[in-house]
């Protein structure tokens, strides 16, 4: 009897009622639809649950008249938003066409369930507990929520509204925006800043940035200046070995990515082979191929970690140190 109100009879009571804007008994319909009054009870009753009707006692006489109300089920079947509504257990008693179609789960498996035993949870059981006390009234509570669809993060703002049933009891009224693009915006916003922050640590020395892929991302202005190499002629290459050897060769910062602690070991004697509290490689030496004579270059390098600690790229600063070496070393021939 679940769909009741879709039926012929359910369509015979709607039409009297409509001919009767002031309201009719069980008694006054029963008669004109030519139905016993137990079966005309027993429609009347979940027509009103459904909201397609309004009751009012006249003395001991209940008065039906159609309602002027939006059914819940029709809004909900219509809204953009995902919306779900709970019942004083916490059991989802409706749900929008938005969130089946979102979650890819069909309305049957959707109600009765609690939000946290969804094939896609929206909350934790620990979670689903705060909310209870919305039962009893107070102001809407608001959450971010995340949940993994198919893979992928999917980000929600969501609204609990204490909410009052059509049968009297306490419930709660769920609203989910979709923020998903919103928030990949703002951690790439924050992820930029906090990088840029992090190559301008040092902005007295010439500096350069790659990727985790080995592609230069940044080339200051310093590092133009003491190589004669352009930004726009590396940027977005993997030509940043140009500013050191006349054939390509992994620098520092390539083998920080890698993670090739004994090729540092090995092609740099003097670099440091335990990365100290600050996480930075440092060594001298000296590079015959830069200018005419050959400079010595103090090199330091770091890997550079997002907020979740997954490598991002590397950061290699180059000082020109060879006035101070000239005093104490001799290049040989």
């Amino acid at each position: 009897m679940a769909d009741i109100q879709d039926t012929d009879e359910a369509a015979q009571i709607r039409a009297v009622l409509r001919e009767h804007p002031h309201g009719m008994s069980i008694k006054e319909i029963s008669a004109t639809v030519s139905m016993s009054r137990n079966s005309v009870a027993k429609y009347l009753e979940v027509m009103a649950t459904a909201g397609q009707l309004d009751v009012r006692h006249v003395g001991n006489a209940k008065l039906y008249t159609l309602s002027l109300r939006v059914p819940v089920g029709d809004l909900l079947n219509h809204a953009r938003e995902l919306i779900l509504v709970l019942d004083n257990d916490l059991r989802i008693v409706q749900a929008s066409g938005s969130f089946c179609g979102f979650t890819g789960i069909s309305r049957e498996t959707i109600l009765h369930s609690r939000l946290s035993a969804l094939p896609i949870p929206l909350l934790s059981a620990s979670e689903e507990r705060e909310i209870v006390v919305l039962l009893n009234g107070g102001p809407t509570w608001k959450k971010e929520i995340h949940v993994i669809r198919n893979g992928t993060d999917v980000y929600f703002d969501s609204r609990f509204i204490p909410t009052v049933l059509e049968n009297g009891v306490p419930g709660i009224t769920l609203i989910l925006e979709d923020i998903t693009e919103r928030t990949h915006a703002e951690k790439a916003m924050a992820e930029r800043d906090r990088l840029l922050r992090t190559i301008f640590q040092i902005p007295t020395s010439p500096q350069f940035f790659i990727d985790r892929n080995h592609k230069v991302v940044y080339w200051d202005r310093a590092l133009e200046i003491m190589t004669g190499i352009k930004a726009e002629e590396v940027v977005g290459t993997s030509c940043q070995w140009k500013a050191f050897y006349p054939n390509p060769q992994p620098c520092l910062a390539d083998l920080l990515i890698n993670g090739d602690r004994d090729t540092i070991s090995r092609m740099f004697e003097k670099a440091r082979t335990d990365i100290p509290v600050d996480g930075r490689y440092e060594y001298t030496d000296f590079f015959p191929d830069m200018s005419v004579g050959g400079k010595w270059l103090h090199i330091t390098a770091s890997l550079i970690r997002d907020t979740t600690g997954t490598i991002t790229g590397a950061m290699e600063a180059v000082e020109d140190v060879t006035d101070k070496k000239k005093g104490h070393f001799v290049v040989q021939t």
